[in-house]
């Protein structure tokens, strides 16, 4: 088995709920790697091993599987850089999680303590499903997708590409959520939502910004 690194530091919850889940499955973290300007000390230390010019080293990307514990655009070109260069990005669920055995998850997607993936359900690349949520039967959802804490889909529901889901968020049977946009907290979502808005409320409406 490679070494295991994170990329990505700083007192934000990802990199922690990334190392929850990496001991709890008993597994050690090498070190985390800073990426640009975002340096700073974990709030539960591990060793820095530099910054990310060593994602530009064959020798060191073929050592080690890499889990990126960074949010929004540079999540998602980060992980393409390391698809490109050969890297492994493992599925990441923690054992607390709920995952049928024909679900399908793909690669560099973290499922954290308390999500629940349904049967049949297909989770995209670099995805970010975290605690409590759940995706149910026969629901797609698309690559780098972040779910926030308690949000839940019926069946057939569709998420495309880069959307988010806010913290509670509920997405009834059959809606598509398109590529690119975003779910307040709280939203009710009872119809298909166009690529790229935002929506907000009970039901969930269009935000207007003023």
């Amino acid at each position: 088995m490679k070494y295991l690194v994170m990329v990505g530091g700083g007192p934000g919850s990802l990199p922690r709920n990334y190392i929850e889940a990496i001991e709890a499955q008993g597994r050690a973290l090498t070190g985390y790697i800073d990426i640009a300007d975002e340096s700073a000390p974990l709030m539960h230390p591990r060793p820095r091993l530099g910054d990310d010019r060593l994602l530009d080293d064959p020798a060191f990307i073929a050592a080690h599987d890499f889990v990126i514990a960074v949010r929004g655009p540079r999540r998602l070109a980060t992980c393409e850089k390391l698809l490109k260069r050969d890297a492994s990005l493992p599925v990441i669920v923690h054992p607390a999680a709920a995952v049928s055995v024909t679900a399908t998850i793909g690669v560099g997607t973290i499922v954290s303590a308390g999500a629940i993936i349904q049967q049949d359900a297909r989770v995209g690349r670099f995805c970010i499903l975290n605690t409590s949520c759940s995706i149910d039967h026969d629901s797609v959802i698309g690559d780098h997708v972040s779910v926030s804490p308690g949000a839940r889909t019926a069946g057939n529901v569709t998420i495309e590409d880069n959307v988010f889901v806010g913290l509670g968020a509920l997405i009834i049977g059959g809606v598509t959520v398109g590529a690119g946009a975003t779910l307040g907290a709280g939203a009710v979502v009872l119809r298909n939502v166009a690529g790229g808005s935002t929506v907000v409320g009970n039901p969930a409406k269009p935000l207007v910004r003023v």
